[in-house]
C-alpha cells in the first residue's frame, strides 16, 4: 500500500498531497481546485465526485474507508453500475461481483424495466447522475432501484440537485411533466423537443440542457433536495447524505448541493411473510392436539414431503 502524505504541508499553504482512492496513486492538487466534476487526479482522471463514490462504496459494504485497490476480493457482493465510469467500474469488476450496464449498449439495463431474476437479488448498485436523464414519472425508476436490492443493500447515487440551506423550500422542477410520445431535433444550432401528451396536446420546448455536450444526455429535471429524499424515502429508502471530507483521498466539497447519497433499502412489510402467528398457534394447545390427531392418518411419505417443502418456503422467507 501506498503510503499517505501528510493531508496538508505548512510550508505551502493550500496545496492538498493525497492518495487517490480510484487508482492508488499518489496526487497533489491546490484544494481550490478540486470540485465536483474537473479531473483532479493526474494519473487516472478522477474528480471529487468518483472519489467520494468508491469511499461511499467502501463504507457501505466494508465500514470504513479504503482505496479501491486495497478492496478485499469478494466475488460474492454482487451489484450493477449504471453507465460508470470506467475509472472505477473496470477495477471494481476485479474486486466484487460487479457488473457494469448501459441505457443502450451490451449489456443493456432499463432501471424502470429490470429484469425479473435480479429483483431482490443485489447488494449494491451503483448511479451516478442518470436518474435526472429519466423519462417521468421518475418515481417509478426509484421503486425499481429498490426492489434490485436485498433488504440493506445499497444504492450509491448522485444526480444534481439544490440544496435546502442554498433555496429553502425549494422543489423540484420538471422540465417536461407531460412527457409521452416526443422526439428531440436538430434546428440549426440549436435543439427542439416536440411532444405529444396522453391527451393529445402538441408541445415544444427550446432551450434544452444537455449533459456530456450538445444532444447527448437530455435534462429531465432538476431535482431539489427535500424532494429527493422524499422520493428515496417513499421508495423504501434510509438516505445518508455523504458532507465529510476526506483529504487523504481527496475529497472536499465546497458547496452544498449535488453531494453523493448513500440509500439504504430497508426492509418492508412485503419483503417478508411473518412467521410468527403461525408458530404460536402449532405451539399452542389446540395446534397440538390437531398435529397429534392428523399424524396416524397421514402417511409418512406425505409428512416427509410436506416437512421438506415447508422448510423450503421457510427458507425464502
Amino acid at each position: 500500500m501506498t503510503r499517505l502524505p501528510n493531508p496538508v504541508p505548512d510550508d505551502r499553504p493550500g496545496l492538498l498531497n493525497y492518495r487517490c482512492n480510484v487508482c492508488g496513486h499518489p496526487c497533489q492538487t491546490r484544494v481550490v481546485m478540486l470540485n465536483r466534476e474537473a479531473p483532479s487526479c493526474f494519473h487516472c482522471g478522477s474528480n471529487v465526485r468518483m472519489r467520494s463514490l468508491v469511499e461511499a462504496l467502501s463504507i457501505a459494504l466494508f465500514g470504513q474507508s479504503i482505496a479501491l485497490p486495497d478492496f478485499p476480493h469478494r466475488p460474492d457482493l454482487r451489484g450493477i453500475g449504471m453507465s460508470c465510469w470506467d475509472g472505477y467500474a473496470i477495477p471494481l469488476a476485479q474486486k466484487l461481483g460487479y457488473t457494469n450496464t448501459y441505457y443502450h449498449q451490451e449489456p443493456f439495463f432499463d432501471i424502470r424495466h429490470p429484469p425479473s431474476e435480479w429483483l431482490g437479488q443485489l447488494d449494491f448498485v451503483i448511479s451516478s447522475d442518470v436518474f435526472e436523464h429519466i423519462e417521468p414519472p421518475v418515481a417509478i425508476a426509484f421503486a425499481q432501484a429498490r426492489q434490485l436490492l436485498k433488504p440493506g443493500g445499497v444504492m450509491i447515487f448522485t444526480v444534481p440537485y439544490v440544496a435546502e440551506v442554498e433555496q429553502p423550500g425549494g422543489r423540484t422542477i420538471e422540465h417536461f411533466p407531460n412527457l409521452h410520445d416526443y422526439r428531440v431535433e436538430s434546428v440549426g444550432d440549436r435543439f427542439v423537443l416536440h411532444n405529444t401528451t396522453r391527451t393529445g396536446q402538441v408541445e415544444t420546448f427550446e432551450d434544452l440542457v444537455f449533459h456530456g455536450g450538445p444532444g447527448l444526455n437530455l435534462e429531465m429535471r432538476m431535482f431539489a433536495e427535500t424532494d429527493l429524499i422524499a422520493l428515496l424515502n417513499q421508495a423504501g429508502f434510509a438516505v445518508e447524505i455523504c458532507r465529510n471530507p476526506n483529504f487523504n483521498f481527496g475529497i472536499y466539497w465546497p458547496h452544498h448541493g449535488s453531494l453523493p447519497m448513500v440509500a439504504r433499502a430497508i426492509e418492508q412489510p412485503s419483503d417478508r411473510v411473518s412467521r410468527q402467528p403461525l408458530k404460536q398457534f402449532t405451539q399452542s394447545p389446540l395446534g397440538r392436539q390437531i398435529k397429534q390427531g392428523l399424524r396416524p392418518w397421514v402417511p409418512v411419505p406425505i409428512r416427509q414431503s410436506a416437512r421438506h417443502w415447508l422448510r423450503q418456503w421457510r427458507s425464502r422467507l
